[in-house]
């Protein structure tokens, strides 16, 4: 019976043994207990995602998670390089602002496949407006038809019941926002008295849309507002209107909120924009990661809403990049 005893003891050691070192292995991500290593994809250096940076990290140091960063420097291919790379880390789960949708699809799809969970931010994946998409734990970020629909309530009030032409200024052709924030301007401005009489690409570029707006000029089209996709078209427009002598016969509007953005409306250089903090982007997406991680329910989209901003209240807000 004795050596039965120690023969029993010894085989209990042995499976305790092996249990520790089984504890040791791929840790349980819905245990809410370990830390976790969440791997961020930016798709290149911009002001905006330094904003990002700031409220992800923040949310990071809160939550006790682990951030590793990498910039795609506007290269998808580099972009999916780096996913794969992530992948073979073991990364808990994966933060995507996608170079391109094209690029975000396939690296939600090679992470399903690693069963490492994806979670897309600011750029939304495939053609689903509201940012959802099969394969991702939630989207976290701004419609951007709604977005588009704020420029078209702005352009409204500026000019009032009596209307008259605009200008649209439209970010790089074929992209998801320069698509959907036209769609919902158009949406806006239906049954008002503002007709979109041309509309050019200024590729996001200042230097560009001020070109555009010369060149309108020189031309002697009339108008009565420039609605552009983003701040710095916007501050471009106003800036030719300005050289021209015609700023207080024609309005501008941005979007964005960004620091340039705010001060040209302070400036005089334009009239109006849109807001949303990229910080609370960033701060949401890892708070939202989380969650998931910790089996809580996350929502598929999370939307961060863009406001409308004026010179009557452009000093409530604060630019962020």
């Amino acid at each position: 019976m004795l050596k039965m005893s120690k023969k029993v003891t010894a085989l209990l050691m042995v499976l305790v043994v092996a249990f520790s070192f089984a504890g040791c292995g791929k840790k349980d991500n819905k245990s809410g207990t370990d830390n976790y290593k969440i791997g961020v994809l930016l798709p290149g250096p911009t002001g905006y995602f330094v904003a990002t940076k700031e409220g992800i990290d923040n949310a990071a140091k809160d939550n006790n998670v682990k951030i590793e960063y990498a910039d795609a420097q506007w290269d998808s291919s580099k972009q999916l390089a780096q996913a794969e790379d992530f992948i073979v880390k073991g990364v808990d789960l994966i933060a995507l602002c996608s170079v391109d949708s094209g690029a975000g699809e396939k690296i939600v799809k090679s992470a399903n496949k690693a069963n490492i969970p994806v979670l897309a931010f600011t750029n939304a994946i495939g053609t689903n407006e509201t940012g959802e998409y099969e394969g991702l734990v939630s989207y976290v970020g701004q419609n951007e038809v709604n977005t588009g629909s704020v420029t078209g309530e702005v352009a409204k009030a500026l000019l009032g019941e009596a209307g008259g032409k605009a200008v649209l200024i439209e970010g790089v052709p074929g992209t998801t926002p320069q698509i959907n924030r036209k769609k919902g301007l158009e949406k806006a401005l239906e049954g008002s008295n503002i007709e979109i009489i041309y509309n050019q690409t200024s590729n996001w570029e200042k230097e560009q849309a001020l070109k555009i707006v010369e060149d309108l000029i020189q031309k002697n089209m009339e108008f009565n507002i420039v609605i552009c996709q983003d701040d710095n078209s916007a501050t471009g427009a106003g800036q030719a209107l300005i050289e021209a002598g015609l700023k207080d016969k024609v309005k501008v509007v941005g979007l964005g909120g960004s620091k340039d953005g705010l001060k040209a409306i302070s400036d005089g250089v334009i009239d109006g924009t849109t807001y949303m903090s990229a910080v609370e982007e960033g701060k949401v997406a890892i708070e939202t990661a989380v969650k998931y991680l910790k089996g809580e329910k996350v929502e598929p989209v999370t939307e961060i809403k863009q406001v409308e901003v004026n010179k009557d209240n452009a000093s409530e807000f604060k630019g962020e990049w």
